[in-house]
């Protein structure tokens, strides 16, 4: 709306002007809305893609990776997570800043996920990275000849076929935290010096706990744990079926009471009023890792306590190591405060369908137990989901998964999760049922029991009588005296396995990488050699650069 006094410029103006001016002036405020729109689009294609990518072969390099991408996104900045071997190499030359974790294999060798990429840099005669910027953080082992050969290698070509190095190689010994932490703080230092900030969507989502039932029939002898848990949220929560919630555990207020307990009376720090002493207690039981201390910790403790004899390789607590090696009355709580590890996000397949649940989320947990200096111990995170009642309050963030999506809903697609592996599937299956997706549906599933464990048992026959599951095949390893595993089933089914592959069939595999599947993907190359008669090595290749092949493997 025009001012009175601008208004009646613009009418006289108007009244007179002859009509080719006022076309002339007509095109050209159109032309001036259009160079304001184009300038928009410039500022827009301003923003720089940030990359990080990884090349694993136990794992440490992806969980690095997990642990970076979201601390750079917590940094705010739009930054993709993406594995090697399933990188595009077109893609390349379109990197604006291309950030490397590569982990070394064998004799100095690329890990099996990065071989492709590895080969592809150093035989494209053609490619020239001009407008790339990286960084290399290689992993390896000193006790091995060829330490971080692997990672020198990719940070040498890149250099060479014209990208611009902007940190230096960082080499990493088994113990990595120091050196990948110092990689990540000047990463995030050059990012904020460039100022391209992005805002982006990761935020906190709060839930209520709806439902947690234990799916495993224990009174019949079952020795596992698994919890099936239902998270209530007001508004519809966006994620895809393939995706997974990160969850921050809390640490137990009787463990922090102890430190809290053990810091008052030692007089590391006397608290001012409760005020303060409230907020330290929330910061111990929320923020900070008080239980498996990491290596890195214990050095930093190790230097803070003046104490050299401490364990390293030994799952300590925190007030286990307060108590065997106080800390000097030199030493200020903010001392070590400074030196605690963040508790950090552990990730769980979505195991409900966006179309299928609107605002609730599911989760298949298992609580993870195991011996510790001869009593039973729980996984952190597990244990602390497993204790939460109808009613608890729940908050947690969505990780999009991008290289583990349903295809197209006349596509085949074949299941492999055994035990926890199930979690995905069944959020595919709810979501192919909801949509009446056309491609056929076989399922691979297998556990200890079948009385016991057997996993969602009333919903995957519902779908096997309803259609939704062409094939399902079961494999429960204790219920006889040789041991049946999923592999075992692929195998028995070898010749229709081989059929639906051929025919463009999708393969997803998801549960523990070792041993499970491995031995599935050995499983597969036989099926394909001897089934198939042909190379299962270019085969799987094919299926996986077609995106057919796909892991979500721990």
């Amino acid at each position: 709306m025009l001012s009175e006094s601008n208004y009646k410029t613009f009418i006289k103006l108007i009244q007179e002007s002859s009509k080719e001016e006022i076309i002339w002036m007509s095109a050209y405020m159109s032309g001036l809305l259009c160079s304001k729109k184009n300038h928009q689009k410039f500022i827009r294609k301003e923003e720089k893609k940030i990359t990080l990518v990884y090349g694993t072969e136990t794992g440490n390099a992806k969980n690095l990776a997990f642990d970076i991408h979201q601390k750079v996104k917590n940094e705010k900045f739009q930054i993709k997570l993406i594995s090697l071997d399933q990188y595009n190499f077109q893609d390349l030359e379109k990197e604006d800043y291309f950030f490397i974790i590569m982990s070394t294999y064998g004799e100095g060798e690329p890990p099996s996920s990065a071989k492709n990429f590895f080969d592809f840099i150093h035989t494209n005669e053609n490619i020239f990275l001009k407008n790339m910027k990286y960084s290399v953080l290689a992993l390896g082992d000193k006790s091995y000849t060829y330490f971080c050969k692997a990672g020198e290698d990719v940070d040498k070509r890149l250099h060479d076929i014209g990208a611009k190095r902007i940190i230096s190689l960082h080499k990493c010994d088994v113990d990595y935290e120091n050196q990948a932490e110092e990689w990540f703080s000047k990463i995030i230092s050059f990012l904020k010096k460039k100022k391209n900030k992005i805002h982006i969507e990761n935020k906190k989502i709060y839930g209520k706990i709806l439902n947690n039932i234990i799916l495993n029939d224990q009174k019949k002898g079952s020795k596992k744990e698994i919890h099936h848990i239902e998270i209530f949220v007001k508004k519809k929560i966006k994620y895809l079926p393939g995706d997974s919630i990160g969850i921050f555990p809390e640490n137990t207020s009787n463990e922090v009471d102890k430190i809290i307990e053990f810091i008052d009376k030692n007089k590391i720090k006397k608290f001012v009023n409760f005020e303060e002493k409230s907020k330290i207690f929330d910061l111990f039981k929320k923020s900070f890792n008080i239980i498996y201390l990491s290596e890195s910790f214990l050095k930093k403790y190790s230097s803070l306590s003046r104490k050299k004899n401490i364990l390293l390789n030994h799952k300590w607590k925190l007030i286990d190591l307060l108590t065997e090696f106080p800390i000097k009355n030199t030493c200020s709580l903010e001392d070590l405060i400074r030196i605690m590890d963040p508790i950090k996000p552990r990730l769980y397949s979505i195991s409900s369908s966006p179309t299928a649940h609107d605002n609730i989320i599911h989760i298949t947990v298992s609580r993870h137990r195991f011996q510790l200096n001869g009593e039973t111990a729980y996984g952190h995170c597990s244990d602390f989901l497993s204790k939460l009642k109808i009613g608890d309050n729940l908050s947690f963030s969505i990780y999009k998964n991008q290289l583990f999506k349903l295809p197209n809903s006349y596509k085949d697609i074949i299941l492999i999760g055994p035990g926890t592996g199930i979690a995905p599937f069944r959020s595919f299956l709810y979501e192919r049922e909801i949509t009446e997706a056309t491609g056929k549906n076989w399922l691979f599933f297998g556990d200890q029991h079948f009385d016991t464990d057997f996993l969602y048992r009333t919903e995957i026959e519902n779908w096997k009588m309803k259609g939704i599951l062409h094939h399902v095949s079961l494999s429960f390893s204790r219920d006889q005296k040789k041991k049946i595993y999923v592999q075992d089933k692929i195998w028995e089914n070898r010749i229709e396995f081989f059929s639906w592959i051929k025919n463009g069939a999708y393969i997803y595999i998801c549960g523990n990488k070792t041993p499970m599947s491995v031995d599935v993907d050995k499983m597969i190359s036989n099926v394909i050699e001897k089934i198939g008669k042909c190379d299962s090595t270019l085969f799987i290749k094919k299926m996986k650069r077609e995106r057919r092949y796909l892991k979500d493997v721990y």
